[in-house]
């Protein structure tokens, strides 16, 4: 199973989705900030044990994408 990950910049928009997305069957969970910051750390974290390093400014920038 793969996770999707979708923000959008409107309550209104978020609203759409998530009604959406229950109609069509799809389970929604809603990540607090501080969640989605530990997804986008251990994104990092996963990469770099597959590569040879992660620098500071690569985690610093997947956490600015949460």
């Amino acid at each position: 199973m793969k996770t999707l990950i979708v923000t959008p910049d409107k309550d209104r928009e978020l609203q759409f989705l998530k009604e959406l997305l229950g109609k069509l069957g799809y389970p929604v969970q809603e990540l607090t900030q501080e969640e989605a910051e530990d997804a986008g750390l251990l994104t990092a974290m996963v990469r770099e044990k597959k590569e040879d390093y992660v620098s500071e400014e690569e985690v610093r920038q997947e956490l600015r994408k949460k």
